[in-house]
C-alpha cells in the first residue's frame, strides 16, 4: 500500500516544550474517505493524535465537514521490543475519516444589499444569539437532543440524521464530561454578507467552555434569520473542537497558546 504525504502539515503541532517527530500520511479510499497514518517517536493518547490530525483532515475534506470514524493502533507497549538503533516509531495510529456533506461557510464581512440593521437591531440579535446558543448548548449538555436537533436548519439535517447526531452528540459528551463553565466571548451580527449561500441575517457566536475531563472546549455557531421571518432562527454551521486534561498537563504555556489560537479559542 502506497501512502501519498502531505507536506509541513504538521507544524502547529507542538504539544509540549520539546518537539514531537511526528509524520502523518494518507491513503485515498473514496471521493469523500480517507485512511490517515500518524507515526510518532513518542507515545501519544487519541485525543492528542486526533487534535494533530485535526488541521489536515479540514484541508484533505476540502470545505466539507471531517469527520472521524474507526481507527486502530499500537501503543508503545507494543513497538518498544521493535525500537532500537533503526529508530522505529514507537506510535503508529490508523484513523478513517470521512468528509460529510458541505456546509455554509462562516460569514466574513457584510455587505448590506436588501436591508440595513441598526444599532438597536444588532444589539437585539446579539442577545437572541446568546439566549439561542446557551439553550443549544445546555440542551446537548443536558440530553436534550431531541431539542437540539430540532434547532437546526434543513441544510444542516439533510447532513445527518437524528440518530446518526444523537449518537455523536452523545459519545462527545461523555468525552468531555460535565459542564463547570461557559464563556459566549464573542458575537457578531452579519446582514446579508457578500459571500453567504442565501440572503439574511447571521449571527456568530464564539464560545469557550471548561468541563471536567476537558478543561478546554472551544467552537462556535451561525444562527441564520431568513429576511421573510422576524424570529425563527436556525442553526446554520457549527464547529468545536476540545483539549484534554492529559494534553494540558503536558503541554507547555506556550504551546497551549499556539493550540488554543489553533482552535479558535479566546486565549
Amino acid at each position: 500500500m502506497t501512502l501519498s504525504h502531505l507536506a509541513t502539515i504538521l507544524s502547529f503541532c507542538l504539544l509540549s516544550s520539546t518537539a514531537i517527530a511526528a509524520d502523518l500520511a494518507f491513503k485515498k479510499i473514496s471521493a469523500t474517505e480517507f485512511e490517515l497514518t500518524l507515526t510518532s517517536d513518542i507515545s501519544l493518547t487519541v485525543d492528542q493524535a486526533q487534535v494533530m490530525m485535526s488541521d489536515p483532515a479540514s484541508t484533505l475534506c476540502a470545505g466539507k465537514i471531517p469527520q472521524y470514524g474507526k481507527y486502530k493502533f499500537a501503543g508503545s507497549e507494543n513497538l518498544t521490543a521493535q525500537k532500537s538503533a533503526e529508530k522505529t516509531p514507537v506510535f503508529h495510529m490508523v484513523q478513517m475519516l470521512s468528509c460529510v456533506a458541505d456546509l455554509p461557510t462562516r460569514p466574513k464581512g457584510a455587505t448590506p444589499t436588501v436591508r440595513k440593521i441598526d444599532s438597536d437591531q444588532e444589539f437585539k440579535l446579539k442577545i437572541e444569539g446568546k439566549k439561542l446558543t446557551t439553550a443549544y448548548l445546555s440542551a446537548k449538555e443536558n440530553a436534550y437532543y431531541e431539542t437540539a436537533y430540532n434547532m437546526l436548519s434543513p441544510s444542516m439535517k439533510a447532513t445527518i440524521n437524528p440518530e446518526e447526531w444523537q449518537a455523536l452528540a452523545t459519545a462527545y459528551q461523555a468525552k468531555i464530561g460535565k459542564l463547570v463553565s461557559r464563556d459566549l466571548w464573542r458575537v457578531t451580527v452579519y446582514d446579508n454578507p457578500v459571500n453567504s449561500s442565501q440572503p439574511g441575517t447571521y449571527i456568530a457566536v464564539d464560545y469557550e467552555t471548561k468541563h471536567s475531563i476537558a478543561p478546554v472546549t472551544c467552537g462556535y455557531v451561525v444562527w441564520f434569520l431568513a429576511p421573510d421571518s422576524k424570529n425563527h432562527f436556525s442553526l446554520m454551521r457549527e464547529e468545536y473542537g476540545h483539549i484534554s486534561e492529559d494534553i494540558v498537563k503536558s503541554t507547555s504555556a506556550s504551546d497551549m497558546g499556539k493550540l488554543g489560537k489553533q482552535m479558535g479559542c479566546k486565549t
